[in-house]
């Protein structure tokens, strides 16, 4: 499946992504200053009601289309794999590595996303442009490598190495939630193809809370007031501003180039951690970090 649209609408795709990038970059901190309070599934249940009802709101004063039952297939796996399941594996990794780690981890989303858009949707990749890929994979492995504790540390050795390994998982279900939805979202607004991940995705958390009978130890925690006011708005940030643009930019454009972009979120996280979380960051993070975007940048700019 190969886009033939005006360049004004792959522009528009490119900012898109940008600008969810950003937003990103900013929910993942206000998410983290909470993560040790509320558990990742129930971050997962409560950005996602928040944006169902964001969503909802601006559906009721813009158009909508009939949706065929192959693209709401296709939305549907979309938001079980991509919401229900990768963003909550993406909230226990921010808790056990950070924002930094988790979303550096992210930039390898393209890589696999890339890849399976090669041999699924026809889209094509030359050399210079596997050249890309792998500088963003070396970056990535460059920062992880410095941050790997000491085997000395073994309770702390083993929640890095597990919150790696949940990373890893994180990248492959999202890379599959942007194909089912590059695929799905081809025939009606990006608005609409939104709320209809979100509403999917929340009926599999609730099933998964009721069947594990754990759905009131995730929202028992937003009883507090400063808790409850800090998910709402980093929920409004990411999980509605956020995705309504990565969507927008999956339908303007192509899937490498919206992955691509939107994978820039390690760029605008370094100076947002070092403001507003006071983290130091080293010249080592800031080179692999380089490394990574500009692998990206190589990715975009090479593509056929």
């Amino acid at each position: 499946m190969v886009l033939e649209q005006a360049p004004t609408a792959h522009l528009l795709g490119a900012f898109s992504a940008l600008g969810s990038a950003f937003f990103w970059a900013l929910a993942a901190i206000l998410f983290r200053r909470v993560g040790d309070h509320v558990p990742a599934a129930g971050l997962n249940y409560s950005k996602g009601i928040i944006a169902f009802i964001c969503l909802g709101a601006l559906l009721l004063v813009t158009e909508t289309t009939v949706v065929d039952s192959q693209s709401l297939l296709y939305l549907a796996v979309s938001g079980l794999i991509g919401i229900c399941l990768g963003d909550s594996l993406y909230f226990v990794t921010l808790v056990r590595l950070g924002p930094r780690l988790t979303l550096l981890l992210g930039s390898l989303i393209p890589v696999v996303a890339g890849l399976v858009a090669v041999f699924g949707l026809q889209e094509h990749i030359n050399p210079l442009s596997a050249t890309g890929l792998g500088m963003t994979i070396i970056g990535v492995a460059y920062v992880l490598w410095e941050k790997a504790p000491h085997v000395d540390r073994q309770a702390q050795s083993l929640r890095w190495l597990s919150g790696v390994m949940l990373g890893l998982l994180f990248v492959c279900s999202e890379a599959a939630g942007i194909i089912f939805t590059k695929i799905g979202v081809q025939e009606m607004p990006s608005l609409q193809a939104t709320f209809i991940r979100q509403t999917i995705a929340i009926m599999g958390l609730t099933f998964w809370g009721l069947a594990s009978s754990a759905l009131v130890g995730w929202v028992q925690p937003l009883q507090e007031r400063r808790i409850r006011r800090r998910v709402i708005i980093a929920a409004i940030v990411g999980a509605f501003l956020g995705t309504w643009l990565s969507v927008l930019a999956l339908k303007s454009t192509y899937t490498s180039v919206a992955a691509a972009l939107n994978s820039t979120s390690p760029l605008f996280v370094l100076p947002l951690a070092a403001y507003i979380m006071r983290e130091k960051i080293s010249r080592r993070a800031i080179l692999g970090t380089a490394m990574s975007v500009l692998g990206i940048a190589v990715y975009f700019f090479t593509l056929p």
